[in-house]
């Protein structure tokens, strides 16, 4: 008798769990929010500045929902949350920075420019001018990079519609 032998794909189990990178885990949360949200706009086929200021609205609500565990994304959610029309804008005042000056007059001007900078810093971060410098400084480089990975996703959005 002949032995027959029945080919099965094996599966193989690795020790540790698949470990998805961060970024691709925004990615995919950014696209799943963002592309529903994105068509039933483009059911309503308007032209108009309103549909726009939508547009940006879904674009901003969509990466405030992808990452929900930094504070700048906390801050923009309820930004967006409480302007429950899409079609105004608010503006941000600067409430100051707390930064601790140095004594004496050497570097002066370095610093005034230093805390300038950071005062714009501070305008440009969901939140920043709630933050202390050093939380500020720590999200920024998370927004920084939430950011980029949403212009990924956004030009392969309109890459895969043209």
């Amino acid at each position: 008798m002949e032995r027959q032998i029945i080919n099965k794909k094996k599966r193989v189990f690795s020790v540790e769990p698949n470990k998805i990178p961060p970024s691709e885990v925004f990615t995919r949360k950014y696209t799943r929010l963002l592309v529903p949200a994105l068509k039933k706009l483009n059911m309503n086929k308007n032209s108009s500045q309103a549909n726009q200021l939508t547009v940006k609205h879904e674009v901003d609500m969509a990466l405030a929902l992808s990452a929900q565990e930094f504070a700048w994304s906390r801050f923009l959610l309820q930004k967006l949350s409480s302007s429950n029309n899409p079609t105004t804008t608010t503006s941000s005042s600067s409430n100051g920075i707390r930064i601790q000056k140095r004594s004496g007059k050497e570097g002066g001007d370095e610093d005034g420019e230093i805390e300038e900078k950071m005062r714009e810093l501070q305008k440009l971060l969901p939140g920043g001018e709630e933050m202390n410098v050093e939380e500020m400084l720590g999200e920024i480089g998370n927004y920084i990079k939430c950011l980029e990975l949403q212009t990924i996703a956004l030009k392969s959005i309109v890459e895969d519609t043209t």
